[in-house]
């Protein structure tokens, strides 16, 4: 019997990225910050190009222990290598690919970065952009992953995760490692689930990770064509499976739902009225789609209430009247596993159709951190063991 397990240990959705990013890249160093809430001894790397239609190489990879910023510890630096060789190149459209098995040793709550060199002229087409406190990503020109310290191009919370969307830790055996799965929109692409993975630590839970796969601007049943919107994301019911069946996944928490609701819009050429769902729509075509799905793959799913928004007002109230509906349902039905209630953990107590002014980032959708903080908080400690 192997004294290892492999789990899935981070994430990010595995997206088109958008257009206020470069189109093209060439001679660039990207370096992420990763946070591990377990103990681990080896990773894997997976990557995609699934929405790129030219080839992709990666021409040099590494990992090694963050310091402070964008700095490492050079004497952690380990080579990430593919069928042994340093690159990997990626057909257009092509998907899973997996790095060799990496002996790294890292703790829980020791972050380490994972830098990646590209020196071709890249298209610029596959992976995912979100921002939030805990979420750190560097660039710079020019080959870095085998520098302690990166010379800055730019630095900002919301550039993209290129490529690289989940990465697998192997993790003692004994301790059998599980996975939760954050499935969403732009409010789990953000830092609730960050908040999670922190709140495991101070709860001393030390045998689950926290994987992120939310897209802001996702829908549940309909996804956008227009290369304008194309960031947005393949509808969830269509990502659902491949998103979420991940190494060591036993059950994901979804919270998803507000811009199928929101998004319609009179005479919006890119989601026309007639895109607003009802309620038993959203229903039975996709919680319970999400409910089938996880159950088939004997994975546990955990529904969230969708959050106040004033926005949900417009059009005589209609969106207010279905996403209440849809949270009723949420909040009574048997079939998950169980109940998250996000919506209550943030409202405003002297009116529920908004969220309490501490909570609210400012445009009256998205957290702030300490909303972010306290959605992980009303999580159920039982949903977490």
């Amino acid at each position: 019997m192997s004294d290892k397990k492999w789990v899935a240990g981070w994430g990010a959705a595995c997206d088109t990225i958008c257009m206020n990013h470069t189109e093209y890249f060439k001679d660039q160093t990207f370096r992420y910050v990763i946070y591990p809430t377990v103990d681990g001894t080896a990773l894997r790397l997976h990557f995609s190009n699934r929405f790129n239609t030219e080839a992709t190489t990666i021409t040099r990879a590494t990992v090694a222990v963050r310091t402070e910023g964008s700095s490492v510890d050079a004497a952690t630096l380990t080579k990430i290598t593919f069928g042994g060789a340093e690159s990997l190149t990626m057909p257009a459209g092509g998907e899973h690919f997996v790095s060799d098995e990496i002996a790294f040793a890292f703790s829980a709550g020791q972050e380490f970065s994972v830098s990646l060199y590209f020196a071709d002229l890249t298209q610029n087409m596959t992976g995912h952009s979100n921002n939030g406190h805990y979420i750190k990503k560097y660039y710079s020109r020019g080959d870095h992953t085998g520098s302690a310290d990166i010379p800055l191009e730019s630095w900002g919370e919301n550039g993209p995760y290129c490529f690289l969307h989940t990465i697998d830790f192997a993790t003692d055996a004994t301790k059998d490692v599980k996975a939760i799965v954050a499935f969403g929109d732009s409010i789990t692409a953000q830092p609730w689930p960050d908040c999670l993975a922190r709140r495991l630590g101070t709860l001393g839970i030390s045998d689950r990770t926290v994987v992120r796969k939310g897209i802001g601007g996702n829908r549940i049943l309909r996804d956008y064509i227009h290369r304008f919107k194309k960031h947005w994301g393949p509808a969830g019911i269509l990502r659902f499976e491949r998103e979420v069946v991940q190494e060591g996944v036993d059950r994901v928490f979804v919270l998803h739902g507000i811009n199928d609701l929101i998004h319609p819009g009179v005479n919006n050429k890119f989601c026309p009225m007639s895109e607003l769902p009802t309620a038993e729509e959203m229903i039975e075509n996709g919680y319970k789609k999400y409910i089938e799905i996880a159950h088939r793959h004997g994975i546990k799913i955990y529904l969230a209430t969708i959050l106040p928004c004033p926005r949900c007002m417009n059009d005589d109230g209609v969106r207010e009247k279905t996403r209440l509906t849809v949270n009723e349902w949420i909040r009574t039905q048997t079939l998950a596993e169980g109940v998250i209630d996000f919506e209550a953990a943030v409202w405003d107590p002297t009116d529920h159709q908004q969220i309490f002014a501490e909570y609210d980032s400012g445009d009256h959708l998205h957290p702030s951190l300490a909303g972010a903080q306290k959605m992980a908080d009303s999580i159920p400690e039982e949903f977490l063991r």
